[in-house]
């Protein structure tokens, strides 16, 4: 499985020790190929501004068109990565035409950097206190002007826009949209060569005003400015050992887990089924949702009235899917929020097929094999369902019979029609 890696800037890409904006632009330059993957290949060239040259912009926009088809045909990373593809091709025209003009940029307009869309704020009336996530300074609403990513939220100074050296949460969850699947994975600080993993700031254990700070998801150690001690909930930990115990992470980590808190990405330990009764519930419930869905989506009824669809559609990843989950359901299901949510979901919809709806009632089945005339349907758990003809049948008599009715008199009907 594919894991989503934060960039680790290399001491020549630092903006730490007094380098300056042109410097970062222009050691960039010199990044080895090998360390270049078609993985964060978007990721890297977005911060060498002096690398982008015409052929490496057109395998940026290839590479990008490759996203936005393995992205979900209309969903928001399909929206968001069409996005990005027009920006970068407007780049790419703007070096075929050999007009831009990086000393005159208008601060007002949105800023593009490190996969960040950097929108200028300025509320002097608020009195929500926010601080840089660069400097750690706060920001005073009544005299400053700041700016914020709008699909990730980082904030920053003015001043310290330049100074940027965290990748975008959603640009990382566009290229990788997978966790991290390894318990803390930690490497040491040796390995990082004592050096912040997010801005190349000398760390150590010894000097308390530049302490190392451990991030309990990616494993790797940052300075004080890049680690706030933020505490969340650690995907690997819920999977494996179903522990939801918050444990501090880097503010890149934070908003990572954060951005990607609602996204179906998480497939759940069959093992997990056993011994978690909240799961086993709810692996039932989406199963009949799932089938139900067939008669709601058909019923003009349930179009008509809307509600009933609203409640198909209510996180949809649940009722159109019985496998995957995102990390706001494993924290609700821990909770006891969800297994609620979806009991009553699950009624209404039963209540309509089997009550209220008579068009949805005259597509029910009755089973040949018994005397019982009540109407039966595929989402009843105490049923069987022919997997050729889908016919559906009592599971105690399907068990008893061992055949089909539909089957056989679909048979019988193909061997007169031979003779």
């Amino acid at each position: 499985m594919d894991v989503p890696v934060l960039h680790t800037p290399s001491p020549s890409s630092s903006t730490s020790g007094g380098i300056s904006g042109d410097e970062l632009s222009d050691s960039s330059s010199s990044l080895p190929s090998s360390f270049i993957s078609a993985q964060n290949y978007i990721t890297i060239k977005e911060g060498c501004q002096s690398v982008f040259t015409i052929e490496e912009l057109s395998e940026a926009v290839n590479r990008c068109k490759e996203l936005v088809l393995d992205s979900e045909e209309c969903s928001e990373e399909r929206k968001w990565l069409v996005r990005r593809l027009i920006e970068l091709r407007h780049r790419l025209q703007q070096a075929k035409d050999a007009e831009v003009d990086k000393d005159n940029s208008d601060t007002s307009e949105t800023q593009v950097l490190l996969g960040h869309h950097f929108k200028l704020e300025y509320n002097p009336t608020s009195t929500k206190k926010r601080y840089c996530d660069r400097c750690c300074g706060m920001i005073w609403n009544v005299i400053q002007s700041w700016y914020r990513c709008a699909d990730c939220q980082y904030k920053c100074h003015v001043k310290c826009l330049e100074q940027t050296s965290r990748v975008c949460a959603h640009l990382i969850a566009s290229e990788n949209p997978h966790y991290e699947p390894n318990i803390c994975p930690e490497v040491g600080l040796a390995d990082q060569s004592y050096r912040c993993y997010e801005c190349c700031t000398h760390i150590t254990f010894k000097n308390s005003l530049v302490e190392a700070r451990l991030c309990d998801y990616t494993g790797r150690y940052y300075c004080p400015s890049c680690h706030w001690n933020t505490q969340a909930v650690i995907p690997a930990r819920v999977v494996k050992n179903w522990d939801f115990e918050l444990r501090p992470v880097s503010r890149a980590s934070y908003q990572l887990l954060r951005h990607t808190r609602s996204r179906p990405i998480i497939t759940l330990n069959p093992h997990l089924y056993n011994l978690v009764g909240e799961l086993a519930s709810i692996k039932n419930m989406r199963e009949e949702l799932s089938r139900m869905k067939h008669y709601i989506a058909t019923c003009r009824f349930a179009l008509e009235s809307g509600v009933l669809m609203k409640e198909l559609e209510w996180r949809h990843h649940l009722v159109h899917d019985t496998e995957v989950f995102s990390l706001n359901d494993l924290i609700e299901i821990n909770a006891g929020v969800l297994v609620d949510k979806l009991k009553s979901v699950h009624s209404l919809l039963m209540k309509h097929i089997k009550e209220d709806c008579k068009v949805c009632q005259g597509r029910g089945y009755i089973c040949e094999h018994c005397d019982d005339k009540a109407i039966i349907f595929p989402f009843d758990m105490s049923m069987y369902t022919c997997p050729k003809c889908n016919y559906v049948q009592h599971r105690v008599c399907w068990i008893r019979k061992q055949l089909c009715p539909k089957c056989c008199r679909k048979e019988k009907k193909e061997k007169e029609a031979v003779s």
